[in-house]
């Protein structure tokens, strides 16, 4: 084709020609040059509503360890280590001419966990005296225990079960589970023959009524006490977002909690809480507390809600990040449309609502512009990629190829653009998984750590809107919650007023 020469016949068919482009246009500028295209950016669409199904439940083992040291030292508080007096004359029932007097000391409490029942025993030694006044004559004693004669034993066995209600309130049940004689020998039993008086049972019966107040105290105290507040914290804690690194955060997202069974170690006591919850790994700005917190469902016992948890890894890919991405697989890249040869110069990812994306393709070679191709983003699960499988050219650029350029409708450009637009989710998802790996084993607060470990990311569903593409994963993992600083049980007041059963009778020596 010969060139066209006359100027005034060089403007009128350039004129022409970009008349004929409407929203976009196309023109010759002689008529051997490749030619110019420039189509109009798509129409933009209403965002779609999120529709992704969500995680199963999540399984986060909670055990809250109990340092019973606490406990043990306020028990230690309420019953005296000590109490009786060796010289106050106490009746012996009704006998008036008998009385006795006892003194009484006890080693430190030993705890032993059963089920959901704590034993606390202890042995108590005593000496005692018995006086006699005989119709006739002088009064005449008779002692146990005295002047360096092995002191006669007690065994004491306090039962306590605790529960934490369905409201989280913390209850207890406290009783006297064994009180006798330590051995039915000579040695643990305390008779004074002469007057018939068998001590042993009277301060047997002077213990139990002193353990019996003390215990109903105690119980009565917790009962008292507002565990359910200390409770709440705990769970308000667990709800606020974890921040791993700028813009990356986990929430846990517990929503219901149940208890399962205690165990021991030594002085240690461990409460098996399981929380049920939905982990999330997210991207962006810090999230909403205010969203985030719910409040404390009641307590439930423990039930099979599933294994183990699962992690739903959520990031966003903005879309200039991927026009980055995808400029640096396509960018230079040469391909053919009829026979020409087209050169990718520049690619650029939009978001235009209704779940859709658009890329601009600018091109060189035997055409020079920009073209712009729609679809739906999607995942190629083998190969591990967000696709568009369905881009095909937008509705603008088509009606522009219409009016002149037929062959740059083939499907060798979509074709292309299908098989090498794609973007690897390990740029994202593997890039948070491993952020979570890294990020989960850490305090949250003085008292709660949180471990475990994240299994491979596997991406589940990508979405599109008008600002970023939002790619959610699933990853299967074990997280666990140490709790060690629990609420705990509330401590016992230095000073208890005697049994009422031995006020009036004696004064009690009490301490501690």
């Amino acid at each position: 084709m010969h060139r066209l020469k006359h100027p005034v016949r060089l403007g009128l068919l350039l004129a022409t020609l970009a008349a004929l482009g409407g929203g976009g246009w196309y023109v010759y500028t002689t008529l051997t040059e490749p030619l110019v295209i420039d189509a109009p950016p798509p129409a933009l669409l209403p965002d779609l509503p999120d529709t992704a199904e969500p995680l199963p439940a999540s399984v986060v083992e909670a055990p809250i360890t109990y340092d019973m040291s606490g406990a043990l030292d306020s028990l230690e508080r309420a019953i005296p280590r000590r109490f009786g007096d060796i010289t106050q004359k106490l009746q012996a029932g009704n006998n008036r001419r008998a009385h006795f007097a006892f003194a009484v000391s006890r080693t430190p409490f030993r705890l032993r966990l059963e089920g959901r029942t704590v034993s606390l025993s202890t042995t108590v030694e005593y000496e005692a005296r018995g006086w006699y006044l005989p119709p006739i004559g002088p009064e005449i004693s008779a002692a146990c225990g005295t002047g360096g004669v092995p002191r006669p034993r007690i065994t004491a066995t306090l039962v306590s079960s605790a529960q934490i209600t369905p409201d989280w309130r913390l209850r207890t049940r406290t009783r006297i589970g064994r009180l006798e004689p330590v051995t039915d020998s000579a040695r643990d039993r305390c008779r004074v023959t002469p007057f018939r008086i068998d001590i042993t049972d009277r301060v047997l019966q002077a213990t139990r009524n002193l353990l019996e107040e003390r215990l109903r105290r105690i119980d009565e105290g917790v009962a008292a006490w507002d565990s359910r507040s200390r409770f709440e914290q705990l769970w308000r804690v667990l709800q606020r977002p974890v921040r791993f690194t700028d813009s990356v955060y986990m929430t846990m997202g517990p929503y219901s909690a149940q208890l399962g069974a205690l165990s021991a170690q030594g002085d240690t006591v461990i409460a098996r809480l399981r929380l049920v919850a939905s982990p999330q790994v997210v991207t962006g700005p810090y999230p909403n507390e205010f969203a985030l917190m719910k409040p404390m469902p009641r307590l439930g016992p423990r039930t099979r809600v599933g294994d183990g948890a699962h992690v739903q890894l959520e990031g966003t890919l903005a879309y200039p990040v991927a026009s980055g991405l995808l400029r640096k697989a396509l960018v230079g890249r040469e391909f053919q449309q009829a026979g020409r040869r087209l050169v990718v110069e520049d690619i650029e990812v939009r978001g235009i609502g209704g779940g859709r994306v658009a890329l601009g393709l600018t091109v060189g070679g035997a055409v020079r512009g920009r073209l712009w191709f729609t679809g739906t983003p999607a995942l190629d699960r083998e190969r591990r990629e967000l696709i568009v499988p369905d881009l095909d050219v937008d509705v603008g650029s088509a009606n522009l190829l219409v009016r002149g350029l037929d062959w740059l409708k083939g499907e060798e450009m979509r074709n292309f653009l299908r098989a090498r637009a794609r973007v690897s989710e390990a740029e994202l998802i593997g890039r948070l998984g491993r952020m979570a790996e890294q990020g989960i084993n850490r305090t949250l607060t003085d008292g709660i750590v949180l471990s475990g470990q994240v299994q491979r990311a596997e991406a589940t569903s990508v979405r599109a809107s008008l600002r970023e593409l939002r790619v959610r994963a699933r990853a299967d993992a074990n997280i666990r919650l140490d709790i060690s600083k629990a609420p705990s049980l509330p401590r016992a007041p230095n000073a208890i007023p005697a049994p009422a059963g031995t006020r009036g009778k004696a004064r009690s020596k009490a301490k501690d």
